[in-house]
């Protein structure tokens, strides 16, 4: 629909358009009070199964019930031209997807500020009579307010868990942001708490969190952040990344509870000079040679990304169509060898970031790698002159460092002594 068309009988003109999902489209549009509103459209006329409208019916039915300020509050419904739109609040922000593109990676205040929101509304939604389990949180679905507190939007995944009620089997979600029992069409609070440590995750190490080390089905925490983040943080995150379900935390609260009293910044230790006489050193007698390493072409990269992904989602479409086509071949006991089977397939060639991927594409010479030029490993730092004269040098001063690292009760007091230790001097240098 092209801006300045209207939609419900002429309440609302369109805008724009704020996004494009597997439901629908998203509408920027306003209404008669020019009041800012977001229209999402469900395509049920064209929708390819039962399952389509179901998602539509549900994110109405659902929305029209939550009353929360970290969720985009629901204003009305109708159907019109063979389609179902839903009316909601437009959340004014930029989303974390758009931080991330622009910034990189976010410092860890900005992640406990997410998180410490999406406690906020996950505790509201899976308390509940009937919870609610969002199931598609990632950056693209997280709006930051320009007040700084954290939404989440776009409900066209959630599902009612009701206690008569057996799991859903529609697999909705986001490669890398999918807890691993969404593959097999579950979901629960808990998955939740997964795609919300994921998207953390995804904005401390500023990369998607399919592309980080991983150790088995579980993302290696430590590897992808190492020392860049608190120790509390990187064991939040790992309990909010369990892949069991039953291990993982359970909530969002009980995983962040050390991260919101932790201390943000540490005081960095204090050191103390002493110098003494030393030694001469062995003469140097030309410049050091600077290395310049060798890179990767990021096309390789590109398209090593994105068979990987297409790896994964041929791996969890198959739990859909390999039951159905073993089942007409009388074999459905041989499903859970050949899913097991292309688990571990897909996991080898998958590990270490693609390196067998990599390694069968330069082998067949389909990499642009394969074509590149080596880069060469030693070259000369044109900047440094040539060496023309002799250095006679007497024996200089050697320093040695002692660290003292002050408590924080101890920064106030000022450590005045020091041990100077004269040394003479050595001969001038003689120029050749």
């Amino acid at each position: 629909m092209e801006p300045g068309g209207t939609l419900g009988n002429g309440r609302y003109v369109v805008r724009g358009v704020l996004g494009e999902g597997a439901q629908g489209m998203t509408f920027d549009a306003a209404d008669e009070q020019g009041r800012p509103v977001a229209i999402k459209r469900f395509d049920v006329r064209g929708a390819k199964g039962w399952k389509d409208v179901e998602l539509a019916e549900r994110e109405t039915r659902v929305l029209s019930t939550i009353d929360h300020p970290l969720v985009p509050r629901y204003i009305e419904h109708f159907e019109e031209d063979g389609a179902l739109f839903l009316v909601m609040e437009k959340v004014e922000g930029e989303t974390l997807e758009a931080i991330r593109k622009r910034e990189g990676a976010l410092s860890e205040d900005e992640v406990r500020r997410f998180l410490a929101d999406a406690d906020r509304a996950l505790t509201y939604l899976h308390g509940r009579a009937s919870p609610i389990v969002h199931r598609d949180i990632k950056p693209r679905n997280v709006v930051r307010r320009p007040n700084g507190s954290y939404v989440l939007v776009d409900f066209g995944a959630v599902s009612e868990l009701l206690q008569r009620r057996g799991g859903n089997s529609t697999v909705v979600g986001t490669m890398g942001f999918m807890a691993p029992e969404q593959f097999q069409g579950r979901a629960m609070p808990a998955t939740d708490v997964y795609a919300v440590g994921a998207t953390a995750l995804a904005c401390l190490a500023g990369a998607d969190p399919d592309t980080l080390p991983h150790q088995g089905l579980k993302v290696d925490v430590r590897a992808a952040l190492g020392s860049r983040v608190s120790p509390t943080m990187l064991t939040s995150l790992e309990q909010m990344l369990e892949p069991d379900p039953d291990r993982r935390a359970q909530n969002l609260g009980a995983a962040i509870d050390q991260v919101r009293t932790s201390i943000s910044h540490q005081p960095a230790p204090i050191h103390r000079v002493e110098r003494v006489p030393s030694a001469p050193p062995p003469p140097m007698p030309h410049p050091a040679a600077i290395y310049y390493p060798p890179q990767r072409d990021p096309r390789e990269d590109d398209l090593v990304k994105s068979l990987r992904r297409l790896l994964w989602v041929l791996w969890g479409l198959g739990w859909i169509i390999v039951p159905v086509m073993l089942s007409q071949l009388r074999l459905q006991r041989s499903v859970p060898i050949v899913m097991f089977g292309g688990l571990a397939l897909v996991f080898i060639l998958t590990w270490h970031k693609g390196a067998a991927i990599r390694a069968l594409l330069r082998k067949m010479g389909w990499s642009p790698a394969a074509q590149a030029a080596p880069p060469p490993a030693m070259l000369q730092h044109p900047s440094v002159p040539p060496v023309h004269h002799r250095v006679d040098a007497g024996p200089p001063a050697q320093v040695r460092v002692h660290t003292t690292e002050l408590q924080p009760d101890e920064l106030g007091k000022t450590e005045r002594t020091s041990t100077r230790t004269s040394v003479a001097a050595g001969q001038r240098a003689s120029r050749s």
